[in-house]
């Protein structure tokens, strides 16, 4: 599975921004690209500060603020928006609709297979051009944002509903154990 990622950032083109991006491999073949313009990764595992590398002012932290990405990104933004779903879990809800409203071109999220749950189901509700790349350990979910729009109430409807969902789940869990 991972060369098919190395195989999607060979063919990126234009910006890109990368969540929780910390293999060594990866990070080498998004320098070496020259299609890539600008390159924007928020992980821990930034050790490299090339020219083509801008780091955020908290660039090491996990931390990630949805908030603060929809005010330092515009309006369909940035091309490419590549992530690790165990990163992003935790801001799932929050990230979906922050995702739709930067990107205008392809969201590429990878993960475990057990993680997946219920994300393809949730994207679909922004565009139908929704692909799912699974293999026996890990999946590849990609999103093509070229033709979605967001609205802030629908992106609040849809954060209610997740979170109504979320915790009746949660509940569900409580109960049975």
């Amino acid at each position: 599975m991972k060369d098919k990622i190395l195989n999607i950032i060979d063919n990126m083109a234009g910006s890109l921004l990368g969540i929780g991006i910390d293999d060594d491999s990866m990070l080498e073949k998004i320098e070496n690209n020259k299609k890539i313009d600008l390159c924007y990764i928020l992980s821990n595992g930034g050790s490299k500060n090339n020219k083509k590398f801008k780091l955020f002012k908290k660039g090491r932290d996990k931390k990630i603020n949805i908030k603060k990405l929809k005010k330092f990104f515009k309006k369909k933004s940035i091309d490419n928006v590549l992530c690790d779903y165990n990163v992003i879990k935790k801001f799932s809800r929050n990230f979906m609709g922050g995702s739709v409203y930067i990107n205008k071109g392809k969201l590429y999220i990878y993960g475990n297979i057990q993680d997946l749950k219920n994300l393809k189901e949730r994207y679909e509700r922004y565009t139908k051009d929704v692909e799912l790349i699974k293999n026996s350990k890990s999946f590849i979910l990609i999103v093509n944002n070229q033709k979605t729009r967001s609205t802030a109430f629908r992106d609040s409807i849809y954060k209610m509903t997740d979170f109504f969902n979320d915790s009746l789940d949660y509940l569900t869990e409580i109960l049975t154990n």
